[in-house]
């Protein structure tokens, strides 16, 4: 059988009026680094983070949560989050990537046979964990060093929740929001 990818990811659920999925972050950084760095920051755009750890945690426990009230499953999300330095020049800049971390295919619930399905929607449409373990279902890694020099030194992260984004800043949001989409299984083919 050919196997072909899944559109949609976890659309089934999207737009039930009584949505709920619980999606978790699993914090993978070292003290000092990434959602532990303790340098202070002051409150931005509805993000009462004193820190630049807390600013970029509350940002990605929003977009979890948004993700969370727009879908549907009985089986949590874990994320392995992390921030480390990512690919960049002084002009350009890998800001994050996010995705499944298994894919399965022809299990109990799978809605079409030799189609292979993100972690999350398997878990999802079976109604259990699949695999082995309760292991992480998505893998996210977002650009520590945005904004230094040598990565995309003209800009830097914005951590607002309220879509504000200045000039010269990108909105953390946004990119988490889009990169967990590919995590659960969105994606263009």
């Amino acid at each position: 059988a050919t196997a072909t990818a899944l559109v949609g990811g976890l659309a089934l659920g999207m737009g039930a009026a009584h949505a709920a999925l619980t999606i978790k972050i699993a914090n993978l950084n070292l003290p000092g680094v990434g959602f532990n760095d303790p340098t202070p920051a002051t409150p931005v755009g509805g993000n009462a983070g004193t820190t630049l750890g807390q600013q970029r945690l509350i940002a990605f426990t929003h977009a979890a949560n948004l993700w969370g009230a727009a879908l549907t499953s009985p089986v949590p999300v874990v994320i392995n989050a992390q921030f480390s330095a990512l690919t960049c020049t002084a002009t350009s800049a890998v800001l994050g990537s996010a995705g499944t971390t298994s894919i399965f295919r022809d299990f109990p619930g799978a809605t079409r046979p030799g189609t292979w399905y993100s972690y999350a929607l398997a878990n999802r449409l079976t109604g259990r964990y699949l695999g082995t373990s309760r292991a992480a279902q998505i893998s996210a890694n977002f650009n520590v060093n945005l904004g230094t020099p040598g990565c995309l030194e003209a800009s830097s992260w914005y951590y607002g929740l309220d879509n504000a984004e200045p000039a010269n800043r990108i909105d953390l949001l946004a990119v988490v929001l889009h990169e967990f989409g590919h995590g659960l299984g969105f994606s263009v083919g």
